[in-house]
């Protein structure tokens, strides 16, 4: 079973599946590519967390883990700037896997083999952790924010799917505690 470890959240994939860690600060996570080819050679490029390809399903997943869990910030708060980031990932790892591909980059191959192929299902998910909610609101904010129906967390469910769509991607917001068994991997926090 490939495991792949981002922010101290392992992802784990069934066996069968490739996967890589794109963006990786080792040779072990196959981010030569990206760090050797396209992120110290072009500026404002940035990639996805995790790369997975499912052969028997036939879909790629760009997938980005934000873990707000111990962060002085919320994804509440980061929601305009998450979209953004979750966006420009997502589209510059699709244009980095290309280029591997075309290149034929060998640490990378597993997750390219079907890049080419228009029925290729691409997957977007935001693998976004947030602290537990143990204790009631005590300020005005906190309270309208859990009262209120439009958070900044409903907004990017709202509108990163359409975006996607727009570019032939589906789009999933997950966490370890919705994960669905239709994804097919399985989130372990420690």
């Amino acid at each position: 079973m490939p495991s792949k470890r981002e922010k101290g959240i392992w992802l784990d994939f069934p066996a069968g599946w490739a996967v890589v860690k794109y963006d990786g600060d080792s040779h072990d996570d196959n981010a030569g590519f990206y760090r050797a080819c396209i992120e110290h050679r072009v500026q404002h490029v940035r990639g996805v967390d995790v790369v997975s390809l499912d052969r028997a399903r036939n879909r790629l997943l760009l997938i980005e883990v934000k873990d707000f869990r111990i962060s002085s910030s919320t994804a509440d708060k980061q929601a305009n700037k998450l979209r953004q980031t979750i966006i420009q990932k997502a589209l510059n790892t699709v244009s980095g896997l290309y280029s591997a591909a075309r290149a034929g980059d060998e640490e990378l191959r597993p997750v390219v083999e079907r890049i080419f192929r228009p029925e290729l299902i691409i997957e977007v998910v935001l693998l976004l952790e947030q602290p537990p909610l143990t204790t009631a609101p005590t300020t005005t904010a906190a309270k309208f924010r859990i009262q209120n129906p439009k958070t900044g967390i409903q907004d990017l469910q709202i509108k990163l799917p359409s975006v996607f769509a727009a570019l032939g991607f589906d789009f999933h917001l997950r966490s370890s505690t919705t994960m669905q068994t239709q994804d097919g991997w399985r989130v372990r926090l420690h």
